[in-house]
């Protein structure tokens, strides 16, 4: 077993730390109150590789290794997990074309993400069905020689700013079986994005339901074959959870290290809170629970990087560590007290980030299933 992480890995978390403290910590406040997409920092973030982690070199991505890519989730979430998942997005609404699109799809919507700040939103969630694919209404069916769109997706990460969407719709009624996907340019007539939803956490990702009334797509624009929906989704899943796992431990960290500094500068009774036990006792649990997403986060990036796959590794780092991040962030303002209830500091935006990534790309209560129908194999 060799735990190291490698020079250009710790390199990576340098330069994300750097411009984190620098470029997200001091607006982070500001636009989780605003509730604003970060335009101006996601050219920034391109500008270094840090986004469209998932796009190969050949297409003008960084073609990073996927440790680093969770060590560049883990570390921008520190500062704001809200920006991460907005800046974050692309590299998961883009895998579908990256695993299922042809030559000229990857040549064509790849590289407009990665050189002109192209931005994509997966349209794969609907409001009664979730992710429940067998449920899915939004239909897709073949007229005059191209594929007609109608029904609602909802909840889609950076709808109000996407130039297209990544839809998963049906194209059959055997259910969960016709399931299909396709590239859609967002000026597409028939097209129409809501109004953002004012949530809990994450409120720099900005979410909005999109409709689609009679959208006509080329059926050039079908990634894959009809019926692939069901894998590509599965796929889509597994690199998001390592993603998602390394968000919440970077949410875990931050609140940690405020609720520390905390306790070392607050004095009651003639001492610091940090040398009461029970301070300590939280301390402590709060550590190890970081230390255990962190290392089982790692572990499921490093058997996607030896392609491992597929294991449930992904699915307990996503488990372990929101849950974590949950436990965390409430101990963190519980040591805090009153100014951890306060919005003079980050806690109560960690904590409301955090209840938010439990439920992000599958709530907790699926990754457990996933994880027992591993077990139960």
């Amino acid at each position: 077993m060799y735990f190291k992480i490698n020079e250009e890995q710790e390199a990576i978390r340098k330069m994300v730390q750097d411009f984190r403290e620098k470029e997200i910590v001091p607006l982070a406040p500001e636009w989780d109150e605003a509730e604003r997409f970060p335009e101006e920092i996601l050219g920034k973030l391109d500008n270094l590789g840090l986004t469209n982690l998932s796009v190969p070199e050949e297409y003008d991505g960084p073609g990073v290794d996927f440790v680093s890519a969770v060590i560049i989730m883990e570390e921008l979430a520190y500062g704001c997990a809200g920006v991460t998942l907005a800046a974050g997005n692309n590299t998961i609404a883009l895998y579908p074309v990256v695993v299922g699109g042809t030559a000229e799809q990857k040549e064509q919507y790849l590289t407009a993400a990665c050189n002109d700040g192209k931005l994509a939103a997966l349209a794969l969630y609907e409001q009664e069905a979730r992710a429940d694919l067998a449920r899915f209404a939004v239909t897709a069916q073949q007229q005059n020689g191209a594929y007609v769109l109608n029904g609602r997706k909802s909840f889609v990460t950076n709808a109000p700013y996407a130039d297209y969407f990544v839809v998963f719709a049906k194209t059959g009624e055997e259910k969960g079986k016709d399931i299909s996907v396709f590239l859609v340019e967002k000026d597409t007539p028939g097209i129409n994005v809501e109004a953002p939803a004012s949530t809990l956490g994450l409120r720099a990702a900005v979410r909005a339901d999109v409709t689609f009334e009679n959208v006509s797509v080329s059926l050039e624009n079908l990634i894959g074959k009809e019926g692939d929906g069901a894998s590509l989704a599965a796929q889509t899943f597994e690199l998001a959870r390592p993603l998602i796992a390394a968000m919440a431990t970077g949410v875990s960290q931050a609140a940690m290290e405020q609720a520390a500094k905390y306790a070392k500068e607050r004095v009651q009774f003639g001492r610091p809170i940090a040398e009461f036990q029970a301070i300590q006792v939280m301390l402590a649990r709060m550590a190890a629970q970081i230390e255990a997403s962190r290392l089982l986060t790692y572990q499921a990036a490093w058997l996607r990087d030896e392609n491992a796959l597929p294991n449930s590794k992904g699915a307990m780092a996503r488990y372990i560590a929101t849950e974590a991040a949950m436990q965390v962030t409430i101990d963190a303002i519980q040591i805090m007290g009153g100014y951890g209830y306060s919005r003079e500091y980050p806690l109560e935006k960690f904590m409301r980030d955090a209840k938010m990534l439990q439920i992000l790309e599958g709530d907790t209560q699926a990754q457990q299933l996933y994880i027992a129908a591993e077990v139960l194999k």
